[in-house]
């Protein structure tokens, strides 16, 4: 496999690395800390900046002038890779998994604001299958060469390997501004999506020695990645590390994944997901999303009260952004 290695800057980078002591006092005895890449600057920021800056760069190599790509109806990675696109002079097509929605608003909004292109498939998740996801692709990419177009795929959620080393280089840099801070880190407390945001933390973590202990907080029930045709967290791993030349020995416990807090399903909100985000806000002033991010602080807060995070140490929490996704949860969090 060709190495993926240019990158364009497409983020705010290096992103803050902060301690959340008033957060931290409500989970007496552990200490929190915020990788903030919900501060990565494109598009209201956000973890997929980092993925972007790789596959983009593979885009521009290869001479495309359209990008597709795939997510949900409030997919903050169709957002992310509008507005990149646009950065780029680049055109963007968006396949959306569901349908319409009565009202236009938080990353669809700002999808249409950018100018993309959207096709809603009108599919529910347990619809989803690697067979329709590749059916849209295709669809939009033969409609494009048609036309004399150079599409360029980008697959769903950036959890392809050239992304995935986006996150490598996200833990190195955690990694850096830690030890800088005289902060060491036991554990690192990850969104969990697609995958590619944890693979590399894995990547990360591993080619550093392990030190820390990487978990990452399922956002849906078993099988999202599968069932929209993206490998599992270990080949995501393994396959960007040959990308990038390397070849780390995986351990069974590299890969840990908590499904607990997930909720009925991808994007439905959690009571305890909508408590962490009220939490985090009340406390530092800091905002969650109902999709990823407040279901994966939940879990953050569970593991601290069950003792899998225990007493004195400390834990990074990475801020995948999502912040957007706020405004299409309103009735949800005005509760």
């Amino acid at each position: 496999m060709e190495a993926p290695l240019d990158r364009i800057p497409l983020g705010h980078l290096p992103t803050p690395l902060e301690h959340a002591p008033r957060f931290s006092a409500e989970i007496a005895g552990r200490e929190v800390w915020l990788k903030r890449d919900d501060c990565t600057g494109l598009a209201f920021g956000g973890n997929k900046a980092r993925k972007l800056e790789y596959l983009m760069a593979q885009a521009v190599s290869q001479g495309a002038d359209t990008v597709v790509t795939f997510g949900g109806v409030q997919s903050n990675h169709v957002r992310s890779t509008a507005a990149a696109c646009r950065r780029l002079g680049l055109d963007c097509q968006l396949l959306l998994a569901g349908s319409p929605p009565e009202e236009v608003t938080g990353n669809l909004l700002l999808c249409r604001v950018l100018g993309a292109a959207l096709t809603f498939l009108s599919l529910t998740p347990a619809e989803l299958d690697p067979a329709r996801v590749e059916e849209a692709f295709s669809s939009v990419e033969e409609r494009l060469k048609s036309a004399g177009r150079r599409p360029f795929r980008i697959g769903p959620g950036g959890s392809v390997p050239a992304g995935v080393l986006g996150y490598k280089d996200a833990f190195d840099e955690m990694l850096r501004q830690a030890r800088a801070a005289g902060a060491p880190f036991d554990h690192v407390i990850v969104p969990f999506g697609t995958g590619g945001t944890l693979a590399g933390i894995v990547l990360g973590n591993v080619l550093a020695g392990r030190p820390a202990a990487v978990t990452g907080i399922s956002v849906a029930p078993p099988g999202m990645p599968e069932s929209l045709g993206v490998p599992p967290v270990q080949r995501l791993v393994r396959d960007a590390a040959e990308a990038a030349g390397l070849s780390p020995e995986l351990h069974d416990g590299d890969i840990v994944i908590d499904y607990e807090h997930a909720g009925r399903a991808y994007a439905a909100p959690t009571t305890e997901g909508i408590e962490a985000i009220r939490s985090l806000a009340r406390t530092e002033g800091i905002f969650l999303d109902p999709v990823y991010t407040g279901k994966a602080m939940a879990g953050l807060i569970g593991r601290c009260r069950t003792g899998v995070i225990g007493p004195g140490q400390r834990a990074v929490f990475v801020h995948t952004g999502g912040t957007p996704a706020l405004f299409a949860y309103n009735k949800a969090l005005a509760r």
